[in-house]
This record gives C-alpha cells, sequence and structure tokens, in this order.
C-alpha cells in the first residue's frame, strides 16, 4: 500500500489534549492507553485548518472531504442552514477525503544532559514502529536485536564515562555497532528546522529500554501553572489549574495514505502543501504553543 511518512519538530512546547481529569495535572496530554507514550490524535484536523489558509476550496475537500457543517448562534439561522445544507447533500452528496491519516506517535523525546545540555531518547518499540513504516529494514533489524536491559542505553555519542545521565536517571552505556543507528539518525535529522539542531540531532541520541522510556515520557514532561484574572488583574480564587505539554525539540510522526476515493496524485498534492511547513498541531494555540514542523520522509 503507497503512503507517506511525515516526521513533526516541535518548535514551542505541544498540547495535545485528553481533558480535565482529577489529578496533579487538570490538562494532560494524550497518551497511549498500554504503554503511556504520548500521542497525537488530531493530525487531520490541524492540517486541515493549516490547509484552508490557503482559500483553496476543492484542493481542502480533495484532501480532507466536505467541510463539517456551521450553524449560526441564532435558531432560526440553524434551522435554515441544516435546510441548505439538506438541499445541498441530496442534489451533490458530500464528498469524503482523500486522504487518511494515523495518529502522531512518538519517535524521539529531549531530555536534559550534564554534558551535551540535552539529548534525544528514544526506544526499540518506538523505534520499531516507525521504522516499520519507513520501510528501512537494515536499522529495523539492528534495533530489533539491541536487547538492552532496564538501566542499559546505547549511545551515538562518545563519553569518557560510561554512565549516561538523563535528568536525575543514570543509565550504562552499552557497547554495539551504530553504523546502521548514525546513518538512520543522519536522516532523522534532516526534520529540525536550523542547521544547529540538524548537526545535534545526529549524534545526541541515547537509545534506552521500552519500559525506562516510558517513564521518562511520563515523569519528565513539562507541566505548567495557569491562573485566571478577573477584571482587576487579581487572580480569581480557585482559578490556579495545571497543563501538561510535550517538551520544545519533541519529534514526532504520522503516516498519509490514499483512500479508494483519492485522484491519483493525491499524496503529491499533500506534500507539496505541507512539507517544510511550520503548522500548529494541538491546543494553546494563542499563547505560542503546538508550532511544529512538518517534513516528509524519504
Amino acid at each position: 500500500m503507497k503512503m507517506d511518512v511525515y516526521l513533526i519538530y516541535a518548535e514551542t512546547q505541544l498540547h495535545a489534549g485528553r481533558g480535565a481529569e482529577l489529578g496533579v495535572v487538570d490538562l494532560p496530554i494524550q497518551r497511549e492507553r498500554t504503554t503511556g507514550f504520548p500521542i497525537i490524535q488530531g493530525v487531520k484536523g490541524a492540517l486541515r485548518a493549516f490547509v484552508r489558509t490557503r482559500n483553496d476550496k476543492n484542493l481542502e475537500e480533495a484532501l480532507f472531504g466536505s467541510r463539517p457543517s456551521e450553524k449560526g448562534e441564532q435558531a432560526a439561522q440553524e434551522e435554515e442552514t441544516v435546510q441548505k445544507e439538506e438541499t445541498t447533500q441530496e442534489s451533490e452528496g458530500t464528498k469524503p477525503g482523500g486522504v487518511a491519516f494515523s495518529e502522531a506517535k512518538i519517535l524521539l523525546f529531549p531530555v536534559r544532559n550534564n554534558e551535551r545540555l540535552f539529548v534525544w531518547v528514544t526506544c526499540p518499540l518506538a523505534l520499531a514502529r516507525f521504522l516499520k513504516v519507513a520501510k528501512d529494514e537494515e536499522a529495523l533489524k539492528v534495533v530489533n536485536n539491541l536487547n538492552l536491559g532496564e538501566h542499559e542505553a546505547v549511545a551515538l555519542f562518545e563519553s569518557k564515562d560510561n554512565e549516561i545521565w538523563l535528568e536525575e536517571i543514570a543509565v550504562q552505556r552499552k557497547d554495539v555497532n551504530t553504523d546502521e543507528l548514525k546513518k538512520l539518525f543522519e536522516k532523522i535529522s534532516d526534520c529540525a528546522p536550523i542547521d544547529l539542531l540538524k548537526n545535534k540531532l545526529k549524534e545526541n541520541v541515547v537509545i534506552v529500554s521500552d519500559k525506562l522510556f516510558s517513564q521518562i515520557v511520563e515523569t519528565m514532561t513539562e507541566v505548567v501553572p495557569r491562573v485566571r484574572i478577573d477584571t482587576t488583574g487579581t487572580v480569581k480564587e480557585g482559578a490556579l489549574w495545571y497543563e501538561e505539554y510535550l517538551p520544545q525539540d519533541t519529534v514526532m510522526y504520522f503516516v498519509a495514505r490514499p483512500t479508494g476515493y483519492a485522484s491519483n496524485n493525491v499524496l503529491e498534492d499533500l506534500k507539496n502543501v505541507i512539507n517544510d511547513k511550520l503548522v500548529n498541531i494541538g491546543g494553546k494555540e494563542t499563547v505560542g504553543k503546538g508550532m511544529v514542523w512538518v517534513k516528509s520522509w524519504g
């Protein structure tokens, strides 16, 4: 099946929320139920909103399908709108989208490091999922044979010490041949928006066990307090809450594939409009969150 893989590089902190919860974090991010890995389920809607800014309705509908109905605020307007939509649907029918989008999955998670300021952390499971859809069989073989212990890690960089610190967690370096992995991250680094970050991403990578990675992505996200103020500029009583964010420099990926309603060149049309573009994904857009660079793989 033909499909395209896209990397997304977080220019700012990213919040794809799953609603309010009772707990330490009032507004947590979306996660897989089984692993706790961060995900983003609203990729299609975010990309549609970006494409809509081009004011090309035909392109938007070819990629994403007919627009959702827009109802007026007044009841009379709502009724009139519904009647018009029903008439239109009867005469023309709604148009399904030509592209199906997966959720975005985590690939690389930035973590503070005492030697290199920060490094990107990943794990065999996250890498294997990506390499499967990216169709890189050679790198996948290497990842499948890493066999990391719970506190072992493979690093692409050289260091004097066999101990690598990931914030307050110490892991022991495991010596393996990293030639194939370096080739992989040479390609992945192209998703970074500037040369300095590309060069850093080529080697500042640490691969840890799946279990430790799950712990890292659950405990090392950014938790930000927010308050609501009244007209006098003072904080309203009880108006303090906490929001969870994926940190800046997080790398994720998603898959786009043609549906049965697609034109022959629909994936190329999508690539032309979103590749190498700065797109907003997730919430808190008006306070500068969710800005990501989208980069086609391969």
